[in-house]
């Protein structure tokens, strides 16, 4: 009883030194840069078509480059906005002359939506989260169809809204107030998305010594 006394004192008093047993993200404002591969709109081109006879081929795809801005309201629950856009190309070839391209197309999609996220495995530096998303997107078209023998060349331009959602049931950061993250689901981001982020408050995100 005297010992834990003496040891109570000296713990209040600051000369035994005390480790935090959680991270203190709470306040944290976090800034994350990352690249998205097979989002759903690059999906939805591989799978759709437009009613073009010829054979669809893919020339460029961006991929989903985004920015996303986080608040941690709780150690582990943050919510935040999102952005980034993506562009695709692609032709139609006919089917029995390849070398004839048929149609050209030029696509692309910005996305802005809000997002929920949560950190479901916390340690010093390494972070096990799910997040989903949900928000507005704009995509513009623009399809040139080349001359024929019978019809001259036209050009189109559509410009549609829409709404579209992210869930990332597994995502991993490894890192301090500098990490690096991959995910894993399926949505605007991408079904892989990775990248870097940083988290700006106060001096020490991990409550160390006192």
């Amino acid at each position: 009883m005297k010992n834990a006394a003496v040891f109570l004192v000296l713990l209040l008093s600051g000369t035994i030194p005390i480790w935090a047993q959680c991270p203190s993200n709470k306040g944290q404002l976090e800034v994350a840069v990352s690249y998205g591969l097979l989002s759903v709109d690059q999906l939805s081109q591989k799978v759709t078509g437009d009613n073009n006879p010829g054979s669809k081929n893919i020339t460029y795809n961006s991929g989903a480059p985004f920015v996303t801005v986080r608040y941690f309201l709780y150690n582990r629950l943050a919510i935040g906005f999102a952005a980034g856009s993506s562009s695709e190309r692609w032709q139609y070839n006919d089917v029995y002359t390849p070398s004839t391209i048929i149609s050209q197309s030029k696509q692309s999609a910005t996305t802005v939506a809000c997002e929920v996220y949560y950190i479901y495995v916390f340690r010093k530096y390494f972070e096990a989260y799910t997040l989903a998303g949900f928000g507005s997107s704009f995509t513009s078209t623009e399809t040139v169809t080349n001359a024929t023998a019978t019809a001259s060349a036209t050009t189109v331009n559509t410009s549609t809204a829409g709404v579209k959602a992210q869930y990332t049931p597994i995502g991993v950061r490894v890192g301090g107030k500098l990490g690096a993250f991959a995910e894993l689901g399926i949505g605007y981001k991408g079904v892989f998305n990775f990248g870097v982020s940083y988290k700006f408050g106060p001096a020490s995100w991990w409550k160390e010594e006192k």
